[in-house]
């Protein structure tokens, strides 16, 4: 087979290449995306992760999905989480969950390799809408009884407009 044969079959299984890079390079980039790193793996009970947010379309849907990252020496296979969202006005939504970071075996959830794993879940399974424009306030905070709580790495906000098809 000549040279110029075997780069076109080359450059023919490529096909695809093309519109995936397309498809990549034009997706929108997250409303917010914020990461909070904890100095030496150590979140401290009034150490508060708050971010702002500034929704101006109150008919959009919105997902929002936090990260918790965290090594090996974690002491624990759950975190408590309070968290709020605010508005100017009021406290819009408020709870108490419960982040199961392994299972009954110890074997931790989430990505990576070796001592340190992300756990990526949704804030709520459906998205949010929020009722008026204006500026909401996220806050995160661990309840869990260590103070302070040793082998948190980072925590990470997003939220993303969801697309309707």
């Amino acid at each position: 087979m000549r040279l110029d044969q075997t780069m076109a079959r080359q450059n023919n299984n490529a096909w695809w290449l093309g519109p995936l890079l397309v498809l990549v390079g034009c997706q929108e980039a997250p409303l917010v995306q914020s990461v909070t790193s904890f100095s030496e793996d150590t979140w401290y009970a009034d150490s508060a992760i708050v971010v702002d947010v500034d929704i101006q379309d109150t008919l959009a849907v919105y997902r929002v999905d936090f990260q918790v990252r965290h090594t090996s020496d974690y002491p624990y296979s759950n975190l408590y989480l309070f968290r709020e969202i605010r508005s100017a006005q009021q406290s819009e939504y408020q709870d108490t969950v419960e982040v199961r970071l392994a299972d009954a075996q110890g074997t931790w959830y989430g990505t990576g390799i070796g001592a340190l794993k992300t756990l990526n879940l949704p804030y709520k399974q459906a998205g949010l809408r929020f009722p008026k424009r204006g500026i909401y306030r996220f806050r995160f905070q661990h309840g869990m009884r260590d103070e302070p709580l040793r082998g948190i790495r980072d925590f990470a906000l997003t939220i993303e407009e969801e697309k309707t098809e």
